[in-house]
C-alpha cells in the first residue's frame, strides 16, 4: 500500500532543538523548546488553538499559539497514529530492539524527573560500555586489562579507536586476539570473556508490569491481527522480558522450541497454532486461540544453551552459564547465517513478505545493516506492507539506514515515524486507536 508522494519537510534550522515527533506523507509535526517557550509546528507552521466565543449578538473566533500545550500536541499525534492504523491488517510484526527494554528513571523514582535509563533495567550500548569501563578498571576485577589497555593492544593507530561504539570496539578486540603479543595472551582472552560476561549480566533483568508496557503492547496489537494469524514479535534482545510479559498475560508463546520439560529448537514449531473444534456443529469449523504469539529472538537468548551434539535447548537463565548469543560485533552478520539464527531470519523474511502486513519497530534504530536490508527489500517489493517506526528520537542525519527509510517514505511507501518509547509515552499515542 502506498500513499501519494509528499514533500520532505524541514525539521528546524541547524543547531536548533526542533525535533520531529510524527512524520507521515504530507504531515510533519515538530516540537522545539526555545527558552521558556514551547513551539509546536505542523508542516513548518506554528500550531494555534482556535477558540470560539459566543455572545447574544456575535460569534467571536480567535487563534493563539499560547493556548496550545504539549497535551494538545500529543492528542493531535494520537489522532494521526490512529488514522495510520485504521486499515485492517491480516498480520502484525513487532520488531523490538534494545530501546524497548529501557525504563526511564522518572518512571521508577518520583524524585528523578529524567528520561535517563534506570540502571536496573535495559541500557543502551553506550551505557553498557561505561559499565564495562568501570568494571575493568576496578582493582578487584581479577587480573584483566583495563579498557584503555585493550584499545592499546588492539589498535595500531590510536586515531582509529572509536569513541562510544561498543560494537566497533568488540569487533576489533575479537579480530586482534590472535595477533596480540605474547601469543596467546591469556590476560587478553580473559578480558574479552569478562566483557562478554558484563554484557550478559546487564541483560538479566526481569519483567515488571509496574514500569514496563510490554504486555500492554502485546495486548493492543494482538487484538488487531486477523483470526487465523498470530501476532509475531521479532527481537534482537537477549533478555526474557517479552516471554515473562506474555506469560503474565496467559499467552502461549511459539518461540521455535518444542513444548515439554526439555524443550529443543525446531523451527517448524512456528507453523503450528492452537485450535479447537466448534461443538454441536456438523461442519468442521475451528476456533483459533487468540492468546497465541510468535517470538523470534534473532540474536539469541539468555535461556538458550548449545549442547555438545550441536542441538539447542532452552534452560533457566538463572542456571545457564553459557547462553547462546550473537554479541554486538561485526561477526553477528556471519553468525546470522548459521543455525538456529538462519531459521529465524528466514521466518522473519517470510513474515515481512506476506500481504496486508503491518511492521511496528520499537526501540530499534536500524544500526544492524543486515536487518535493515531485509526490511528495506520487503518495503520495496511488498506493496501490502506498512511500517510504523517508533524510537526515542527521529534523527535521519545520524543514521544512513534511517535516512534510507525516510527516502522510501518520500517515494510514496507507507512508512510513518513516531518519536516515542515503549516504557514512557508510546502507550499514550496508541490510546485513541485502542478506543476507536
Amino acid at each position: 500500500m502506498k500513499h501519494d508522494k509528499g514533500s520532505s519537510r524541514p525539521t528546524g534550522k541547524s543547531g536548533s532543538r526542533e525535533e520531529p515527533y510524527f512524520v507521515y506523507g504530507n504531515t510533519c509535526m515538530t516540537y522545539e523548546k526555545s527558552g521558556k517557550q514551547d513551539i509546536f509546528k505542523s508542516n513548518g507552521e506554528i500550531i494555534k488553538r482556535i477558540e470560539v466565543s459566543l455572545s447574544s449578538s456575535t460569534v467571536g473566533i480567535t487563534s493563539s499559539s499560547s493556548g496550545y500545550t504539549m497535551s494538545d500536541f500529543q492528542k493531535d499525534i494520537r489522532t494521526q497514529v490512529s488514522n495510520f492504523l485504521k486499515p485492517s491488517f491480516d498480520q502484525i510484526v513487532l520488531l523490538i530492539g534494545a530501546g524497548g527494554s529501557i525504563v526511564p528513571r522518572k518512571a521508577v523514582y518520583s524524585t528523578r524527573k529524567t528520561d535517563d535509563p534506570c540502571a536496573k533495567y535495559g541500557l543502551p550500548m553506550t551505557k553498557i560500555l561505561e559499565c564495562i569501563d568501570r568494571k575493568l578498571s576496578n582493582k578487584h576485577s581479577g587480573g584483566v586489562y583495563t579498557l584503555d589497555q585493550m584499545k592499546d593492544k588492539s589498535f595500531q593507530d590510536s586515531s582509529k579507536v572509536p569513541g562510544n561504539d561498543l560494537e566497533a570496539l568488540l569487533s576489533q578486540f575479537e579480530k586482534a586476539e590472535e595477533f596480540v603479543s605474547p601469543s596467546p595472551d591469556l590476560i587478553y582472552k580473559k578480558t574479552l570473556e569478562k566483557i562478554k560476561s558484563i554484557i550478559k549480566e546487564k541483560t538479566r533483568y526481569n519483567f515488571e508490569e509496574k514500569y514496563m508496557n510490554h504486555l500492554a503492547l502485546i495486548n493492543f496489537f494482538n487484538r488487531r491481527v486477523a483470526e487465523g494469524n498470530k501476532l509475531s514479535i521479532v527481537t534482537t534482545n537477549y533478555d526474557t522480558v517479552l516471554e515473562e510479559a506474555a506469560a503474565y498475560g496467559n499467552y502461549t508463546v511459539f518461540d521455535g522450541f518444542t513444548f515439554g520439560d526439555n524443550p529443543t529448537f525446531d523451527a517448524k514449531m512456528f507453523d503450528w497454532n492452537l485450535v479447537k473444534d466448534v461443538p454441536n456443529l456438523e461442519t468442521k469449523e475451528l476456533i483459533y486461540d487468540r492468546h497465541v504469539i510468535n517470538l523470534l529472538k534473532i540474536h539469541g537468548s539468555l535461556t538458550w544453551n548449545k549442547e555438545k551434539n550441536g542441538g539447542i535447548r532452552k534452560v533457566s537463565k538463572k542456571t545457564n552459564k553459557s547462553p547462546l548469543l550473537i554479541f554486538p560485533s561485526t561477526n553477528k552478520y556471519e553468525q546470522s547465517y548459521r543455525a538456529p539464527y538462519s531459521d529465524l531470519f528466514y521466518k522473519f523474511r517470510e513474515l515481512l513478505n506476506r500481504p496486508r502486513t503491518l511492521l511496528v519497530t520499537v526501540g530499534f534504530s536500524f544500526g544492524d545493516t543486515h536487518i535493515f536490508e531485509m526490511v528495506n527489500d520487503a518495503i520495496r517489493h511488498n506493496d501490502g506492507l506498512s511500517m510504523l517506526f517508533t524510537d526515542y528520537s527521529i534523527n535521519w542525519s545520524n543514521s544512513q539506514n534511517l535516512a534510507a527509510l525516510k527516502k522510501r517514505s518520500e517515494e510514496g511507501y507507507r512508512i510513518a515515524f513516531l518519536r516515542a518509547t515503549l516504557n514512557d509515552d508510546l502507550p499514550k499515542y496508541l490510546e485513541v486507536a485502542e478506543n476507536d
